[in-house]
């Protein structure tokens, strides 16, 4: 599914289904002023690692950061290409698989401000780790990053080309916003960078060493694998699936559609996918596992069975697909 999504922090459990309560607190403001008190970037910090902890309903994204895999820090722009170089080289050690630049700025806290311009905000700030311009980030274009990592599941080196940078913001969760998205909502102005297929590997490759005890390229044999592999995509499906219907339990959906569809492999959302952030609100269908996992799980086999060469490049599904 899209990349790892990030949920508002106004989800409370009610029995097992999420209801909407208050938004992400408002930071109060001095007297007769429109700017709000500066927090510390510990206190940020701590804010979006307890709403990672105890709110995040993505169920992929709350699975990485729960392993300890996910990269939470305070950026600005002059640190930003540090924290992406710092980013990569854990990727190649396995330490983590996905990446969340924090930006604390009073101006776009909860309260303060619109989406569109915390969105554009955020595209000043991480243009730096592409060539497209901030205004065109702004308004729908992607911001796509290609890493050469070793596949988690045939242990090739390959390009994953689908390192996607998406913005998110608190002024999402507004419903007043004309931008209203709560997939797209976080406590703070963040920009989150994680793969689909890497991510995906290496939930499989996990599978693989828990159920065999090695990952899938120490075991080779495509008569083993193939039936491993399916139970795989069906799972990651599942993880999508109850993550878009989480979304929709939390969201106003006569203002933003969010829901999976009754084929079950696709899901209807607001946004396109991908895309740093945008300036029009478009209903969108988009992908779900059971379309692009099967298609990574046979570019897998074809790689055991000897036909082609892995390449993790061009794995990663089309969002759009109508």
């Amino acid at each position: 599914m899209s990349k790892p999504r990030l949920l508002p922090n106004s989800l409370v459990r009610n029995a097992n289904r999420p209801q909407i309560s208050p938004a992400f607190p408002v930071v109060e403001c001095p007297s007769r002023s429109d700017f709000p008190v500066t927090r510390s970037d510990t206190d940020v910090l701590d804010e979006v690692l307890a709403w990672f902890r105890d709110c995040l309903l993505c169920l992929a994204g709350r699975r990485e950061f729960n392993r300890g895999r996910y990269m939470i820090e305070i950026a600005t722009k002059e640190t930003v290409k540090d924290i992406f170089r710092r980013f990569s080289v854990s990727l190649r050690s396995g330490e983590k698989i996905a990446c969340l630049f924090v930006f604390n700025a009073p101006r776009h806290y909860a309260g303060h401000g619109g989406a569109e311009e915390a969105f554009a905000f955020l595209a000043e700030q991480i243009e730096v780790l592409g060539d497209v311009p901030a205004w065109r980030l702004a308004d729908g274009e992607a911001l796509s990053t290609t890493i050469r990592l070793v596949c988690p599941v045939t242990g090739i080196e390959t390009d994953f080309d689908d390192f996607e940078c998406i913005a998110f913001c608190p002024q999402s969760d507004d419903r007043d916003d004309p931008l209203y998205d709560p997939l797209m909502a976080a406590p703070h102005v963040c920009v989150n960078m994680a793969s689909d297929v890497f991510a995906f590997s290496s939930f499989v490759r996990d599978a693989s060493v828990a159920k065999f005890g090695v990952p899938p390229h120490e075991i080779g044999d495509p008569e083993i694998l193939e039936p491993f592999f399916l139970p795989c995509v069906e799972r990651w499906h599942r993880l999508a699936s109850s993550t878009i219907d989480r979304f929709e339990a939390a969201t106003g959906t006569s203002r933003c559609p969010v829901h999976v569809t009754a084929s079950g492999n696709s899901w209807i959302a607001a946004h396109k996918d991908p895309a740093f952030a945008e300036r029009e609100k478009r209903v969108r269908e988009h992908a779900l596992p059971n379309i692009y996992g099967r298609r990574i799980a046979e570019a897998w086999l074809d790689h055991f069975r000897g036909f082609v060469p892995y390449r993790g490049a061009g794995l990663a599904r089309q969002g759009v697909l109508q």
